[in-house]
């Protein structure tokens, strides 16, 4: 390129990008450089990659630091400088590769760049230095007028910017007084929810199209489980979804949003850049909020936010909206879990009732009352009439999980728990700032208390026990209440049970023995079967399990026709593999094909047969042609990939088969076996005489694979 034409092209340059590789163009013509690089700060930047390169750039770790300081000398005016001239006895040319030259494009502090020539054509450098290099400085000066042109755009966009927040500052600040009176209006809405469930959706909606934020979604807490559920959210559209379904561990949450559940005053959290979800995988990033809903300073559940759809950032009026919106929908919601709690001690009644059994039972009065009546741990007792005992049913573990304790039995103890349980039948005793037993072992500190339970003739019948292990929660009268009612509906449903399952137990212990001994004789029958259709050495079928195989085919009552396939296998020359290796040996050889082709066999009706010494049959039921061949080949493979030894057989140094297929179309009830079965064999004796180790089609009547 003439250097005018260059100056031209140069000129009109607004990128750093486009005039490096229009500057790397024109040396390439006039240097003939085997690698350009230009590099910003090269003696402090722990980056050592070019801006821009072309061709094989050395690295800059080949440079020694003294160099850097012997260039930092020199200016933009000084142009392009040789290499050859440093004064730090750096042996450029054997790190590099030829003659190299160096030049500064921009020697501004905070920029400084630098332009790095490597291994030049020795014929091109007398010819450039001759008039064509004195124009880079017309490049470095176009260079810097680029830079400072960037960096005058930044700062007119940062004014601009200032005064954009300013302005947007003014209009938040009015907008966040209506935003306060729009959230007791929808606080006023939601007050008087027709139930829980109608609460989680109103607010989601509520949060999204009243409060003006993207997506939401109600999530409840369960901190004994370590688990949250979600009720109602916003799908990628901003519609509401059901979120029911869904239960996430509480530590797939980031460790910021779980540091704030457990802070106790803390009642926002948001998070920005942050991965952005929709049931469970993440469809995209920006801020996600969490909004904590507390009864006291125990989390109770959250409000989840975040900017999916418009992608806008959440202000700091927003933030105030939000937690004052989060204050008034706690007290909603605890106010609502708390009616709803006594309509659910009704509902227990039914659900106790739907239970077969006393265990069962037990085991739902623990899950419901877990569940929805607010309490720690619970656990059922069974007692006689005497109250002699303490047998165990279901509990809760120290972590609050339902177990079975069954195992427990113990007498009845002197605790004065026990004592004012029994002196106060279907009221609940209760003992504060005492030790908390599991399995008689203290395992804490807190309120327990115990209810006995009576029947109709107030006979003691079981003992419930609650305590606060978990959340160390206050017993209040409210709770004590709800254990009360609670206790007298499991009562009723308990003496119910056990009389119903006293007359189930008198009719099943009749029936048990007669079923005992008919199951007895219908194992051994069948066992007996099994044995005499199975091969004994190989595990496979025999041939009483291929005349099963055929009575069963003809009898099917289908008459559309189907492609039946037959593959017969035959060990080479195992006959001098047992006189080679012994019998015992060639036993072994045979359950090692055996299980080789059991793995052939795809579906439950098909059976490979053992139908001679070395010699094994497989019935292909609704098959093809294809299918058929590429199950031969593949068993004949295997064999052979099995690599058991066989080093005096001709055909190979390992034990190998040949083997012989067929195929034809029939109805089940029309199969001519016999025939099927001459055909396979004449295509086996083929694959013999044609010299052993391969497979033949019967179709074909020649060899498919060597």
């Amino acid at each position: 390129m003439p250097v005018k034409a260059f100056t031209k092209q140069m000129s009109a340059i607004r990128d750093h990008r486009l005039l490096a590789e229009c500057l790397f163009g024109y040396l390439a013509q006039i240097l003939c450089p085997k690698g350009v690089g230009i590099f910003t700060n090269p003696s402090s930047s722990t980056n050592q990659s070019p801006l821009f390169s072309s061709g094989v750039v050395s690295s800059l770790d080949v440079y020694p630091n003294t160099f850097w300081q012997w260039v930092s000398q020199f200016d933009t005016a000084d142009g392009v400088l040789p290499m050859a001239i440093n004064t730090c006895q750096w042996e450029h040319i054997e790190k590099l590769g030829g003659e190299s030259f160096i030049m500064m494009l921009d020697n501004a502090p905070a920029s400084q760049t630098y332009l790095v020539i490597q291994n030049c054509d020795p014929r091109k450098i007398s010819q450039a230095f001759a008039g064509h290099l004195d124009v880079l400085q017309l490049t470095a000066f176009r260079w810097q007028c680029i830079r400072a042109e960037k960096n005058a755009a930044i700062e007119i966009k940062n004014r601009d910017t200032r005064e954009a927040l300013y302005l947007d500052e003014i209009k938040l600040r009015e907008l966040f007084v209506e935003n306060m009176k729009l959230v007791h209006e929808v606080a006023l809405e939601l007050s008087n929810p027709e139930s829980l469930d109608a609460l989680y959706k109103a607010a989601v909606e509520a949060v999204r199209d009243r409060l003006g934020f993207d997506r939401a979604v109600f999530m409840l807490l369960d901190m004994k489980k370590r688990c949250f559920s979600g009720t109602y959210g916003t799908d990628e559209d901003g519609k509401t979804n059901s979120e029911h379904h869904t239960q996430y561990d509480i530590h797939q949450l980031e460790e910021e949003y779980i540091e704030a559940l457990s802070d106790g005053k803390r009642n926002l959290v948001v998070i920005e850049e942050a991965p952005l979800y929709t049931a469970g995988k993440v469809v995209g990033q920006g801020w996600n909020g969490m909004l904590i809903l507390r009864e006291g300073d125990k989390a109770i559940g959250w409000i989840a936010m975040d900017n999916y759809i418009q992608r806008s950032p959440i202000t700091g009026y927003q933030k105030q909206m939000l937690k004052s919106f989060g204050s008034l929908l706690s007290q909603i919601y605890i106010r609502k879990r708390q009616e709803q709690n006594i309509r659910m001690l009704h509902s227990s009644m039914v659900e106790l009732s739907r239970c077969d059994s006393v265990s069962d039972v037990c085991k739902s009065a623990v899950s419901f009352a877990i569940q929805h009546l607010g309490i720690d741990r619970l656990a059922v007792f069974l007692t006689n009439k005497d109250c002699t005992y303490m047998q165990g049913t279901w509990g809760t573990n120290i972590q609050g999980n339902i177990v079975d304790e069954s195992y427990y039995r113990s007498e009845t103890t002197n605790r004065e728990i026990v004592t004012a349980a029994r002196s106060t039948p279907n009221q609940v005793a209760f003992e504060e700032s005492v030790p908390i037993y599991h399995d008689c072992n203290i395992v804490g500190f807190g309120w327990t208390s115990m209810t006995m339970l009576t029947n109709n003739t107030q006979e003691p019948i079981a003992f419930i026990a609650a305590d606060n292990l978990l959340t160390r929660s206050p017993l209040t009268s409210q709770l004590r209440e709800v254990i009360r009612i609670f206790a007298s509906s499991l009562a009723e449903v308990l003496q119910r049970t056990q009389a119903q399952e006293e007359l189930r137990k008198l009719n099943e212990t009749l029936e048990q023995e007669v079923k005992k001994r008919t199951l007895q004789l219908e194992m051994a029958n069948e066992q007996l079967d099994v044995i005499s259709k199975m091969d004994p050495l190989t595990r496979l079928g025999n041939r009483r399990k291929l005349a099963q195989v055929l009575d069963e085919l003809g009898g099917t009552q289908q008459s559309s026709m189907i492609t039946f396939g037959l593959i017969l296998v035959d060990l080479d020359h195992f006959g001098l593999y047992n006189n080679v290796y012994g019998h015992t040996e060639g036993d072994v050889a045979l359950k090692t094909v055996g299980n080789i082709l059991r793995k052939h066999t795809y579906h439950e009706g098909e059976t490979f047969c053992r139908v001679g010494g070395e010699e094994f049959m497989l019935l292909l039921v609704g098959t093809s042609d294809k299918e058929t061949k590429l199950r031969a080949e593949g068993i004949r493979q295997c064999i052979e990939n099995a690599k058991i030894p066989h080093q005096d057989s001709s055909t190979s140094k390992v034990l190998t088969a040949s083997v012989g297929y067929a195929s034809v179309k029939a109805q089940y009830n029309d199969l001519d076996f016999d025939g099927l079965y001459r055909k396979a064999d004449k295509a086996l004796y083929q694959a013999k005489d044609a010299g052993r180790n391969q497979s033949v089609s019967a179709n074909t009547m020649k060899v498919t694979v060597e």
